[in-house]
C-alpha cells in the first residue's frame, strides 16, 4: 500500500520536473535555430554590393554623360524637327556661341598684337606648330572684335593642295548661268568675297597648305583690297576688312613654302609654340568641365604630353588635343571605377591617346617610344 502514494508522488515530481525543464530547453533551442541562418548570412556578400557603387557598366556611364544629356534635355517633349528647321536652328546657335579661352603668356601678347594690328591697318600672321590655339585664338579675336564695332562678319577657310582661287572667290551656278547669263544672280560668292564686301575679318587658315597658284590669289585682295570676279569685274574691299593668317611651320609634312611676294604682304608676324606648364595646365583643365581630376593627375597628363616634345626619337610630338583627350578618359575612368588606381588609368589610357597622336622618326616603333614615356613619367610596372 505504501508504494503507490510514492509512485504517484514521482509521477508528479517527474512531471513537474518535465515541464520545468522543457520549457528552458525550448527556448534555448529556437532561439539557436532562429539566430543560426542569420549568423551564416553575416557576411553579406561585400564584395558583390562594392562593385555595385562604385564600378559602373558602359550604359550607365554613356547616360550620365553631360555631353549626351544636354542635347536630351533641350529635346525632351519636343517632336522631331525637319532636317531644315534643325539646320537653321544651329545656324542660329552658332552665331550666339560665346567663346572662353584661356587668356594668359603667349595667348595674351598674341591677342593683344593683332589689335594693335587691326588697328594700324596692318595684316598679321600666326606660325605655330598644329593644336595650339591658332584657329581659336581667331575665333575669339573675332568676337572680340564684333563687340567693339558691332560687325559680325567672319568668314574663314582651311587652305590644302586642293584648294582652288574659285574657292576663295566663288563660282557660277551652270543652271541660273544658262538662264540670265554671268551676272550677279548666278554669282555664288566665295568666303573671301563675303567678308570683303561686309567689311568684315577673313581668316586664311594653314595658309602654307596651298599651292603658290591659289596663294597668289591673295596677293591683290591684301596689297590692293580689291579682288577681280571674272565675268563680273572687279570688288573693292568696304571699310573695315581684316585678313588673318595662320600657318604651320615650313619643316612639317604638307605644307608649302610660302611665295615671297605672299609673305612681303603680312606685316605683322606672331610666332606661338607650346605654351609653358602653367598655361597649358589651365587650358586642359578648361576644355575639361564635366570629368574633373586632381591636380597631381593633371601634371602627370602635361609631364606625358611635353615629354613628346623633348623625346629625340619623336618627329611629331603630341599636341594640347591630347592632353584634354587624356584628361578626359581619365576623369571617365575614375568615375567607373573610384577606387582604381590614378596611375594604372594614365598608364592604360596614355598608349590610346599618344598612338595617333605622335609620329616617330623612320625605323622606331611607336609603341616602344610610348612605353619609354610612360615608364619614365609613372615608373615601370
Amino acid at each position: 500500500m505504501a508504494k503507490k502514494p510514492i509512485s504517484k508522488n514521482n509521477q508528479q515530481n517527474k512531471a513537474q520536473k518535465e515541464t520545468k525543464t522543457t520549457p528552458p530547453t525550448t527556448t534555448s533551442t529556437k532561439p539557436q535555430t532562429e539566430q543560426a541562418p542569420p549568423k551564416k548570412t553575416t557576411p553579406q556578400k561585400p564584395t558583390l554590393q562594392k562593385p555595385k557603387e562604385k564600378v559602373l557598366d558602359n550604359l550607365s556611364i554613356l547616360k550620365t554623360s553631360p555631353y549626351i544629356q544636354q542635347k536630351r534635355e533641350s529635346k525632351a517633349n519636343q517632336k522631331p524637327n525637319s532636317l531644315k528647321e534643325l539646320f537653321e536652328q544651329n545656324l542660329l546657335s552658332q552665331k550666339e556661341e560665346r567663346l572662353e579661352i584661356v587668356l594668359t603668356g603667349q595667348y595674351e601678347r598674341a591677342l593683344d598684337l593683332m589689335f594693335e594690328a587691326d588697328a594700324s591697318n596692318l595684316y598679321p600672321i600666326l606660325v605655330g606648330p598644329p593644336g595650339i590655339g591658332k584657329t581659336t585664338l581667331c575665333r575669339y579675336y573675332a568676337q572680340s572684335r564684333a563687340e567693339i564695332t558691332g560687325n559680325d562678319s567672319f568668314e574663314w577657310i582651311t587652305f590644302d593642295e586642293s584648294t582652288k582661287p574659285a574657292h576663295l572667290i566663288g563660282s557660277f551656278n551652270p543652271a541660273t548661268t544658262i538662264q540670265k547669263g554671268f551676272s550677279f544672280e548666278a554669282f555664288n560668292s566665295g568666303p573671301l568675297i563675303k567678308a570683303m564686301l561686309n567689311g568684315g575679318l577673313f581668316l586664311a587658315n594653314e595658309v602654307n597648305r596651298a599651292t603658290e597658284y591659289t596663294q597668289n590669289s591673295l596677293l591683290e585682295p591684301l596689297e590692293e583690297r580689291t579682288l577681280s570676279v571674272p565675268h563680273i569685274g572687279r570688288v573693292k574691299a568696304s571699310s573695315g576688312f581684316f585678313f588673318i593668317g595662320a600657318m604651320n611651320p615650313s619643316e612639317l609634312v604638307g605644307t608649302h613654302r610660302l611665295g615671297e611676294a605672299l609673305k612681303d604682304r603680312f606685316n605683322v608676324w606672331i610666332e606661338l609654340d607650346y605654351p609653358d606648364k602653367k598655361t597649358e595646365m589651365k587650358i586642359i583643365e578648361h576644355n575639361n568641365p564635366y570629368y574633373k581630376v586632381e591636380e597631381s593627375i593633371l601634371e602627370k597628363i602635361y609631364l606625358i604630353i611635353n615629354r613628346t616634345r623633348t623625346h629625340h626619337q619623336i618627329q611629331t610630338p603630341a599636341s594640347l588635343r591630347s592632353g584634354i583627350a587624356l584628361a578626359r578618359l581619365t576623369g571617365v575612368a575614375q568615375k567607373r571605377n573610384a577606387s582604381e588606381e590614378p596611375n594604372k588609368i594614365l598608364r592604360n589610357l596614355a598608349s590610346n591617346v599618344l598612338y595617333g597622336a605622335i609620329q616617330t622618326k623612320p625605323g622606331v616603333k611607336t609603341k616602344d617610344v610610348i612605353n619609354n614615356i610612360i615608364a619614365q613619367v609613372l615608373g615601370s610596372i
